[in-house]
């Protein structure tokens, strides 16, 4: 991932967490992969579904 695209990834994140979402590391990896082409969408959402669901207070 190049620079722009990393400039545009940490803007569309602090966005993300400025309108109320929580922004974790794991998001931000799940993110880069995806730009990076190393993981496609079908398979990012079937590993999301498939991990265990955050704990909410």
């Amino acid at each position: 991932m190049g620079k722009n695209e990393s400039i545009a990834l940490q803007d569309a994140l602090a966005s993300s967490s400025m309108e109320g979402f929580k922004i974790t590391v794991q998001t931000e990896r799940d993110c880069q992969r995806l730009m990076s082409g190393k993981i496609t969408v079908k398979k990012l959402v079937r590993e999301i579904l498939s991990r265990p669901a955050a704990k909410t207070v």
